[in-house]
């Protein structure tokens, strides 16, 4: 009697993004000679002078273990936004890595990828968010071997496999535009600021940065965990006491100081104002 084995979506998906993952690995071996100059990243469908945003969606350990990172429907991604593309011979990269937003140089190795004088924001966040920035920002301080890169397919964006200095294996896929802050919001962005809703609970708290000091604890949705907000939100007369609903306008800052916020929020409404019990 044939036994028929029911997986479940979880489990599906893990499998297909197995496959992927050999399949890309397999296409290495037709690829260049990791110590030859041609070694760099070549996708077939090169988008050179202009910008690329890419999703981390998968990170496989030196022990085979896979590390949760969040991405899709389960949190905001990991993503590296390149202002020049990820083919460019360098540049300036950006973007969420997993607490906080971070910008710095990026430039082509013979071999793979390497990232420069990176900075970020200074918001806490509580575990695994923290461990997992933590951990990817300390893999990029030592340059990624390319070893795997599939052209795009469809709806499916281009593709890249990075492995890092301890063994680890990042795989990144193109997108044009992930969750609240795709291309159309970078250009609006770019024009003036996004606007967002944002919760702010009735307390601030004790917070470090440069020296002691006070945040606001503040979250996208209802149900998200809170999560420190170092800078001043402008034009927020804050009551303690009082739980706010905003509508602000996000802009990014270029080149702010070391101890300040990357990211400047405006008030633009009070969307409504709730006593704490």
């Amino acid at each position: 009697m044939q036994k028929t084995i029911r997986l479940s979506p979880g489990a599906l998906a893990a499998r297909a993004a197995a496959v992927m993952l050999a399949a890309a690995l397999g296409a290495c071996t037709t690829s260049p000679a990791p110590d030859s100059p041609g070694a760099g990243v070549s996708l077939n469908q090169a988008q050179t002078g202009g910008p690329s945003r890419w999703e981390l969606v998968r990170w496989q350990q030196a022990d085979g273990t896979l590390k949760p990172i969040p991405h899709g429907d389960n949190g905001e991604p990991i993503i590296f936004e390149f202002n020049s593309g990820i083919d460019s011979a360098q540049g300036t990269v950006s973007g969420y890595s997993g607490c906080n937003r971070f910008t710095g140089g990026y430039g082509k190795t013979a071999t793979g990828m390497r990232f420069d004088s990176l900075a970020g924001t200074r918001m806490a966040c509580v575990p695994p968010r923290d461990e997992l920035e933590s951990a990817l920002l300390k893999a990029m301080q030592s340059p990624f071997t390319t070893v795997g890169t599939q052209p795009s397919a469809g709806s499916t964006g281009r593709q890249i496999i990075w492995k890092t200095a301890d063994g680890d294996l990042l795989q990144f896929i193109e997108r044009e535009g992930v969750g609240k802050r795709g291309a159309r919001l970078d250009a609006q962005a770019a024009a003036g600021g996004v606007e967002k809703t944002v919760y702010v609970d009735s307390q601030r708290v004790e917070c470090s940065g440069v020296g002691r000091q006070t945040c606001y604890r503040v979250r996208d949705n209802p149900s998200a965990p809170w999560t420190l907000w170092y800078g001043p939100i402008e034009g927020l007369d804050f009551e303690p006491g009082i739980a706010y609903t905003l509508r602000v306008r996000e802009t990014r800052v270029e080149n702010p100081p070391a101890d300040a916020s990357a990211i400047r929020w405006q008030l633009l409404s009070v969307e409504s104002r709730t006593r704490a019990n």
